[in-house]
């Protein structure tokens, strides 16, 4: 590890979280050459390894890099070259991996398409990538079937999601061949040309695009690199500090999203592990395959923590875990507390490890580790990242422990927004020494320890009727300092033609509900401003409801205002 020095007060240049590194991890270099390149040379002394584990079947290295020659050699025989557009509207199935990994090696950019969008956002998406190639796995085909014909797409790879799992399968699925599509089968059989053109190293070339939720305005595509997606490649060694080949990791995020094509499945792949592919969101699902397939990694949204805990609190199966890891929702120390016991009841004394990241910046931006890991934090930055909080208004970076928007700088950031350059200007700062800062728009600060605390989404609030800010993620914190309340989401609602705020809630099975409604009442007056406290909650049986994506359906709970029990 790194040695001591002495603190200026400011993260950016005191750097305080490469004391828990090892040298080699902090001087680590970035390979110059695409993503499938480094894999393939990663791999190829593993030929009879598992590199895929899909609802059972193996899928050796050899294989996997044998379909990804058949399908660079397939992709050029229909004139996709380099520099290429090609969309991808598939989950995580073997063949998804093959075209991913295939368009790579070609020079090809690979789009990923989030078939949860509505018509008019993949049709915005597809047409200003000009792509006329589209991979579409047979189940989502009526996601996109009405606006193909407004598209520039000439050629459609269809493939159902049992395709891998052979020709018994399919016929007893019923699997039919969609009129208008080329089966991947017969694709893969387009061989004319008779080798494919591998690019030179080109840097910052883009690699993979994922686009933004959309959630709070148009969705944006999001440019990763291959420069990018290595240096975070090579730095997840140290978060993954006790990985070794043939470990498995649970892809179980979307592909759609950087965390689960980076962070999950490429990093698996880079280090010879055995991903575990996952192509439907279902938490009963995810709890059977943990515990028949054992996996070692998976970082996952806390609802499917939560429904472990709750749903099959003990199973041999979890003591496997070298890292469990949950982002993108803020965790109390109290649950963080509850599931490490929870974890080390079934044998497993590596307590819960958290995150935070953004697709912009690659998927990974801080991670807590075996070696580090503070109860209550997002963890601490990875070698090559500086993270600091700013006052959003003057750019002023802000001292230890002074709470302001999250910015960073990291070498694993996105080319920009693609097609959108007043977007990508919006997202990136430039300090007077020239650093690059991404303004996260998240609210929270850095520790002296080195370690980031994210409080939320700055976004998260409104203003009241006496025109005062108030942010949503505060009144979360004070609910949740409650031992009896589970889960909560406070929400902006119109109720009764005005606008508030209602704390949505779930309580721990013992918890008395009128008891714990006036302790809440009570905590909150004690802890947060006047016009801050809720005065409105909703209460849920079992779990707050989540979305296809994972995470908390916001959306959902901002227009149920029905059964509001009043403070």
């Amino acid at each position: 590890m790194s040695e001591e020095k002495k603190l200026t007060g400011y993260p950016s240049i005191d750097k305080p979280w490469l004391k828990y590194y090892t040298e080699e991890e902090i001087n680590a270099e970035t390979p110059k050459c695409s993503i499938y390149e480094k894999i393939y040379e990663n791999n190829l002394r593993f030929p009879n390894q598992t590199a895929l584990l899909f609802f059972g079947k193996k899928i050796t290295y050899k294989k996997l890099f044998s379909q990804i020659e058949r399908t660079a050699i397939a992709l050029s025989s229909y004139g996709v070259v380099n520099g290429d557009n090609v969309a991808i509207c598939m989950p995580a199935l073997p063949e998804t991996v093959y075209a991913i990994l295939a368009l790579n090696k070609i020079g090809a950019n690979a789009v990923l398409l989030n078939p949860l969008f509505d018509e008019q956002q993949l049709l915005n998406r597809i047409n200003e990538t000009e792509a006329k190639l589209l991979f579409v796995a047979n189940e989502l085909y009526g996601r996109i079937k009405n606006i193909l014909p407004k598209t520039k797409i000439e050629t459609i790879i269809s493939c159902s999601a049992v395709n891998s799992l052979g020709a018994v399968v399919k016929t007893i699925k019923k699997v039919k061949t969609i009129e208008g599509t080329i089966t991947w089968d017969n694709f893969i059989k387009n061989n004319n040309c008779v080798g494919v053109k591998v690019p030179s190293y080109e840097p910052n070339k883009p690699a993979l695009m994922v686009y933004s939720s959309g959630t709070t305005g148009q969705s944006k595509g999001i440019q990763l690199t291959n420069d990018g997606v290595l240096t975070l490649l090579v730095d997840a060694k140290g978060v993954f500090v006790e990985m070794k080949r043939q470990d498995r990791y649970f892809v179980q995020i979307p592909l759609w999203f950087s965390t689960g094509l980076v962070a999950t499945l490429l990093t698996s792949l880079y280090y010879g592990l055995v991903a575990i592919l996952e192509p439907l969101y279902d938490l009963s699902l995810f709890s059977k395959h943990i515990a028949k397939f054992k996996p070692n990694y998976m970082i996952t949204a806390t609802g499917l923590v939560d429904y472990l805990y709750y749903q099959q609190y003990n199973h041999p199966s979890y003591k496997h875990f070298k890292c469990l890891a949950i982002g993108g929702e803020y965790v109390t120390p109290q649950a963080e507390k509850r599931f490490n016991k929870w974890l080390a009841d079934n044998g497993n004394n590596i307590p819960l490890q958290k995150g935070y990241g953004m697709c912009e910046l690659g998927s990974i931006v801080t991670a807590a580790s075996v070696r580090y890991n503070t109860i209550g934090s997002a963890g601490i930055p990875t070698p090559p990242v500086v993270v600091s909080a700013f006052n959003a208004e003057t750019n002023e970076e802000l001292r230890y422990g002074e709470r302001g928007e999250i910015r960073v700088c990291s070498p694993c950031k996105m080319l920009g927004y693609y097609k959108n350059k007043q977007a990508t200007n919006d997202f990136f700062y430039t300090d007077k020494d020239g650093n690059v800062w991404a303004c996260t728009g998240d609210m929270g600060y850095v520790a002296e320890n080195g370690n980031v605390y994210v409080d939320g989404r700055i976004s998260s609030s409104y203003k009241n009727a006496a025109g005062e800010t108030i942010y949503l993620f505060d009144i979360e914190r004070a609910v949740l300092d409650i031992e009896q309340v589970r889960q909560c989401k406070a929400v902006v609602s119109d109720v009764d033609g005005i606008k508030t705020h209602v704390a949505h809630i779930v309580l721990t099975k013992d918890a008395d509900k009128k008891t714990t409604m006036n302790t809440i009442k009570g905590h909150c007056s004690s802890k947060l401003p006047i016009n801050h406290i809720p005065t409105l909650v909703k209460i849920y049986d079992s779990a707050l409801p989540v979305a296809p994506s994972g995470k908390l359906n916001v959306v959902q709970m901002e227009s149920d205002t029905k059964d509001l029990i009043k403070l």
